[in-house]
């Protein structure tokens, strides 16, 4: 819930201090970060082949405390990068509408 208010207010304050074009703006900020956020996306699965990779070779049990430590914060950082692709979809699923809409002459009802 508390997500989707962020959002909301995004779209609400941006739509507020420059229209269409803060909308569009915001969600091109929000997708300036898209390297970063596909890096630590990719994280995760590297975490755990190592941990399968420890356990495979029958290493020691502070190794793979280790790893299965490192594939937790994979998974932290995986749920993070996909919040960020999902508030930069809606904001520029809302760009896209609003520009087709502006630009097929529909009016505001």
């Amino acid at each position: 819930l508390f997500p989707t208010i962020i959002i909301v207010a995004t779209i609400l304050g941006c739509n507020g201090l420059s229209g269409e074009y803060g909308i569009a703006m915001a969600a091109v900020g929000m997708l300036s970060t898209l390297g970063v956020t596909l890096a630590t996306d990719a994280y995760g699965p590297v975490a755990d082949n190592a941990g399968g990779i420890a356990e495979m070779a029958e290493l020691e049990e502070s190794v793979r405390d280790t790893t299965d430590a490192l594939d937790a914060l994979g998974n932290t950082t995986a749920a993070t990068g996909k919040g960020f692709a999902i508030g930069s979809a809606v904001l520029t699923a809302l760009s896209l509408l609003s520009a087709f809409a502006e630009k097929a002459g529909l009016k505001d009802t």
